[in-house]
């Protein structure tokens, strides 16, 4: 599960500078310097960045657990309630974002030549690029519930459908 989570982050970091660079590898003499892809990813708040998305992802997982535990316990009691809150608190605390990071900088360094990493960094100094910045914590944060409530509705109705599946196999099964 840590390791999809990472994963995931580690795809959303990649994909923000992105959507203003050109896909195409780095010519060895042109390859951005460590400290500067340090610089950038600084410059683009990447820490806070993972931390948000991972303290959104804590709470989809929450209400994912909540509402799986109130369709096993229906009267479920807010102590209970809190007992599965409890299992998702500080989660993902424990994950090393300066190692991260530090993993991350080989994969721009394979992707980005100095030039790219020049003129990314032009923009996100820009105030459009800015505004990007400031406005990047909501937007995630309203398409994470956006996505999240869409996935949870989705896995309720597939876990229905192979709770049927499953009863139709065991009674197949006592029937020979």
């Amino acid at each position: 599960m840590k390791k999809r989570v990472v994963l995931m982050i580690l795809c959303f970091l990649l994909a923000v500078p992105a959507f203003s660079a050109a896909q195409q590898p780095a010519d060895d003499s042109t390859v951005p310097d460590k400290a500067d892809i340090l610089k950038f990813l600084d410059m683009m708040h990447a820490k806070a960045q993972m931390a948000q998305v991972l303290e959104g992802m804590a709470k989809q997982m929450r209400l994912g657990a909540q509402q799986g535990f109130k369709q096993k316990v229906p009267d479920a009691t807010p102590e209970q309630l809190a007992k599965v809150d409890q299992l998702f608190d500080g989660i993902f605390k424990s994950l090393p974002m300066d190692e991260m990071l530090d993993a991350i900088v080989p994969i721009y360094q394979k992707h980005l030549t100095k030039a790219d990493l020049a003129a990314i960094t032009a923009f996100y100094s820009s105030p459009t690029g800015q505004k990007l910045l400031k406005e990047m914590p909501a937007i995630m944060s309203e398409a994470m519930q956006a996505g999240g409530e869409i996935g949870r509705r989705a896995m309720a109705t597939r876990s229905q459908e192979l709770d049927q599946k499953i009863a139709e196999l065991v009674k197949e099964a006592k029937g020979n």
